[in-house]
């Protein structure tokens, strides 16, 4: 068995391979129309790929063709062809075009080979909570699920059983996409599993069940497992908890430069209130987490309350609401108070009574930060006025306030100017000079047109003008004496720099 050391592309030899040191990308390959059978994709496995960033391309004359974006080593080389049987050819190619074929060519054949393992005759018993015959396929299918609900860097990943089928989707970006069509046989079986990890009653199937599976999947991931009955069976949504994520600095968040060194300054003062606000899934503990982490240091005792703790910060004491044992955000944070705080988190602001006891520590001597569930910047004051907040004791205490929704960035390898219909520019407001942008699609976005999220907001920065709007509210609540940004004004900018589309834009106005 041997190897051969020759940089070529598919079509030539290159006489001279100094020509291709660096990245510089094979002229012959074009990725986006590459083709690669599947027998190829099983002679060379995917984690082999990854960790060397090689993609087996074609094999000609008993000779396999692979592409890679530098020089391997001998040994490598020599594991390579020792794994595929083959005499190796290098292609020199980008890194970023292998990384993105990987992922496209390895999803597909997950997806028609690994799951067509699954032999719809063979039928799974169970003897009360006893399996029988569940290693296996079953296992396999179940690990490929959410390996590659992991890998797509999805949020949930949802069981749904219809009448004649069960469908699998992940949330991608806050969108939900399909997986896969299951039969309602093999549905009952990964169901089953999926309960039995979660330390759920796999005997009860008519009350809604929450479990955890604690797991080395990719990077020792958490899942939270939540079961609901319908009328065709139980619907399973698994919550995927990134515990090795690195936390995203407010840099990276989308906030504009002024508004976020603004935002800074709001967290380097010794007390007071800042919230974040914003629907269900806006975003809200994404931004606050990145606030901790921006703050968090040594000489501050920092303190959350949540429900749940979804990332872990070395050097902040975390909390977990439990309502079983009656630790509830009020009971939470006024043990919180006596554990001598500088800075206190708490998940939520939802009555009456936790938001006068987060008031009165921000007035005491303690940095807060919160969320609600509102729509707008200005309705957030109102909200905590309706708590019966007094005007003149929230005007001492507030700092600031974002409220924030989150959209989809188009794709930057497949984006692309167009000009707006009247209607478009009627709907925002545009001059008719500017153009808009959209992503058409590529192997690198899964053909979305989009590739990541960021926020679009309005904030407010409580200066000594705001507290005299504050203390006269009633009289004085029209937003443009308040906000420093409008979210309408924040959307038209992400339009014209193309930040995100018209289409993501819809969905928040």
């Amino acid at each position: 068995m041997s190897f051969s050391m020759n940089y070529l592309d598919l079509k030539e030899t290159v006489q001279n391979s100094e020509e291709l040191r660096g990245e510089k990308q094979c002229e012959n390959i074009d990725f986006r129309t590459l083709k690669i059978e599947s027998s190829l994709l099983k002679l060379l496995p995917e984690h082999i790929c990854r960790k060397y960033n090689i993609l087996p391309l074609k094999i000609i004359d008993e000779q396999l063709y692979i592409a890679s974006s530098n020089y391997l080593k001998e040994d490598v080389l020599y594991k390579i062809s020792f794994i595929t049987g083959k005499n190796i050819k290098i292609v020199l190619c980008n890194k970023e075009d292998i990384l993105g074929s990987i992922k496209r060519f390895y999803t597909n054949y997950e997806r028609k080979y690994k799951v067509k393992e699954i032999n719809e005759e063979k039928t799974i018993s169970y003897e009360g909570n006893k399996e029988k015959n569940l290693e296996g396929p079953i296992i396999k299918l179940k690990d490929s699920i959410i390996e590659e609900a992991v890998w797509r860097k999805a949020s949930d990943i949802h069981i749904e059983p219809f009448k004649d089928f069960a469908l699998i989707r992940f949330r991608v970006d806050g969108i939900l996409i399909e997986f896969k069509k299951i039969s309602k046989k093999i549905y009952t079986s990964i169901c089953t599993r999926i309960k039995i990890m979660s330390y759920m009653n796999i005997a009860e199937k008519n009350i809604p069940q929450d479990g955890k599976i604690q797991n080395n999947y990719r990077e020792n991931n958490d899942f939270r497992v939540s079961t609901l009955p319908t009328v065709y069976g139980e619907k399973l949504v698994i919550r995927i908890l990134y515990k090795n994520e690195k936390i995203a600095d407010l840099k990276s968040l989308g906030f504009l430069k002024e508004d976020r060194k603004n935002i800074e300054k709001m967290l380097k003062k010794p007390n007071g209130l800042i919230l974040v606000t914003g629907p269900t899934g806006s975003g809200k503990s994404t931004t606050l987490y990145s606030m901790l982490q921006y703050i968090n240091n040594k000489e501050k005792n920092i303190i959350t309350i949540e429900e749940p703790v979804e990332y872990t910060i070395a050097g902040i004491n975390q909390v977990n609401v439990d309502y079983k044992r009656e630790l509830t955000f009020l009971k939470g944070l006024k043990s919180i108070l006596r554990q001598d705080p500088d800075i206190i988190m708490v998940g939520e602001i939802r009555d009456e009574e936790t938001a006068k006891v987060a008031v009165r520590a921000s007035i005491t001597g303690h940095l807060v930060l919160s969320t609600l569930h509102t729509n707008g910047a200005l309705e957030s004051i109102i909200r905590l006025l309706d708590m019966k907040i007094e005007p003149y004791i929230l005007s001492d205490a507030l700092r600031g306030i974002i409220s924030q929704r989150l959209v989809r960035e188009i794709c930057p390898y497949c984006k692309e100017a167009y000009i707006p219909s009247t209607e478009e520019r009627n709907f925002v407001n545009l001059k008719e000079e500017f153009l808009l942008y959209k992503g058409k699609g590529c192997h690198k976005c899964n053909n979305t047109g989009y590739m990541g999220r960021s926020v679009i907001y309005e904030y407010i920065n409580i200066d000594k003008e705001k507290k005299d709007l504050i203390k006269n509210i009633v009289k004085n609540n029209n937003e443009e004496n308040f906000l420093e940004n409008s979210l309408k004004e924040n959307v038209n900018k992400a339009l014209i720099q193309g930040r995100t589309s018209f289409r993501e834009i819809q969905k928040i106005i």
